[in-house]
């Protein structure tokens, strides 16, 4: 599991200095940063350390002296990473600062300045009425977020995310169980079960598109919903994920409740969440393996909390021995659940660390171990069920069904927690590769 990693901190060749947090990094520019140019640029072309959705990016240059220019950006035809923004007009001598806004490819919002000078003049001379800067002025990258936030994180959006995921989950898993129940199981004659699964079959599109709309606003420069800005943004790879997840989630809810077909409604569940791992960090950080290996991760965590729910949502006097032999079931799967999910967010976290220090050194890490202590305390449940009371239960314990009821809906509830925590976490910007690749700094000539 991930707590391996804190092992793998001792061996030798682990360790650096910590990178900065940044979800999409300016690598290079033409103009170079605090470069001076002979004559004036045909352009402004910036190259960023992860794929950037070059419909939604935003350069604008600030002379010393005069009206700031809109340049018109897009995306460059050659290279996923960058942003080109043709410069029309000649620019006159001087002094200009390039402030730049691109959303990367895991749907963050990213910004940052540098200056460049044109003609015969010095980066002394700042192009806005402030105290002259230095020589070799640093260039500002930071993650531009909506309301609170929280180590680089807007809080409501992330917020969001974690209980869309956490529904959509939670009616792909139990969908799962009612699928593939025996016919006269009488949990699936039961009105509760059902009940809660419609009630989360009808959550689940609604809250995919409460997060798509924070995410919009969250994207949006001014950080409103804007209809202009919502038609670009949703055809973006970003905004088109989102689409498609809420759309299969709200085909599962017509398949569930309208066309009562189970196996149909869990097929269009089952693949909202698989979708669901072609966004965030992994659409951006080696989407090769990080894609499946969050599918998996997800489609796992729903096996396990559909299970967990299976087992709540029960006739009030069910048989304990019936009982018994659903909990040793849900166990079983539950059990292969926890090996996926460990795994695979081993996988990621190792993709998404520039170095396995990183754990310990940056508040994506923290979160990590937060998340990892969230799976060893659901593993310490499991193991208590399965040891200490299904035994009882077998043996046709009634009490022993009832302790096991209160015991799974604590599972349920630190469940809960880690599925917030994984939302907050798929906003948290990793240790970018950006001390390794930030842009150039010292004065050019060109």
């Amino acid at each position: 599991m991930r707590l391996v990693l804190l092992f793998l901190l001792a061996v030798p060749g682990f360790s650096r200095t910590p990178s900065a947090p940044v979800h999409a990094t300016l690598v290079s520019s033409e103009p170079a940063a605090n470069s001076r140019q002979a004559t004036s640029p045909a352009r402004v072309r910036l190259v960023y350390s992860e794929p950037v959705e070059g419909r939604l990016a935003r350069v604008t240059l600030i002379p010393g002296a005069g009206a700031r220019l809109v340049l018109r950006a897009g995306a460059d035809p050659r290279d996923v990473h960058a942003v080109i923004a043709p410069v029309a007009d000649a620019l006159a001598p001087g002094s200009y600062r390039v402030e730049w806004r691109v959303v990367s490819a895991d749907g963050h919002p990213v910004d940052g300045t540098f200056v460049f000078a044109v003609g015969d003049t010095t980066l002394g001379s700042q192009p806005v009425p402030t105290s002259p800067p230095p020589p070799e002025l640093e260039p500002e990258v930071e993650p531009d977020v909506w309301g609170p936030s929280v180590a680089g994180a807007p809080i409501i959006p992330a917020v969001a995310r974690g209980l869309a995921l956490g529904v959509l989950m939670a009616a792909a898993g139990l969908l799962l169980f009612i699928a593939f129940a025996e016919p006269n199981a009488p949990q699936v004659a039961d009105g509760r079960i059902r009940t809660l699964t419609t009630a989360l079959a009808i959550a689940s599109p609604v809250l995919l598109v409460t997060h798509l709309l924070a995410w919009l606003v969250n994207t949006s420069p001014d950080h409103t919903l804007d209809a202009a800005w919502a038609t670009s943004a949703l055809g973006t790879s970003v905004g088109k994920i989102e689409l498609w997840r809420a759309g299969l989630a709200l085909f599962a809810l017509w398949a569930w409740w309208l066309a009562r077909r189970p196996r149909l409604a869990l097929a269009f569940a089952a693949a909202a969440v698989a979708v669901s791992g072609a966004s965030g960090h992994s659409a951006a950080i080696a989407p090769l393996w990080a894609i499946p290996s969050k599918a998996i991760h997800l489609l796992a965590s729903a096996v396990w909390l559909g299970g967990l729910l299976w087992l709540v949502v029960r006739p009030a006097g069910d048989d304990p021995h019936r009982f018994a032999t659903d909990a040793d079931r849900v166990s079983s799967r539950a059990l292969v659940a926890v090996i996926a999910v460990a795994f695979t967010g081993v996988v990621q976290t190792r993709l998404f660390l520039t170095a396995w220090s990183d754990v310990v050194t940056s508040p994506y890490g923290w979160f990590v171990i937060a998340k990892t202590t969230g799976l060893l305390v659901l593993v310490a449940f499991g193991a208590y069920h399965r040891q200490r009371l299904m035994p009882r239960m077998t043996a046709g314990s009634a009490s022993d069904g009832v302790a096991m009821r209160r015991s799974v809906r604590r599972e349920i509830l630190v469940m809960a927690l880690v599925i917030l925590l994984g939302g907050l976490l798929a906003y948290v910007p990793p240790p970018g590769e950006g001390d390794e690749a930030s842009i150039s700094t010292q004065p050019s000539t060109s």
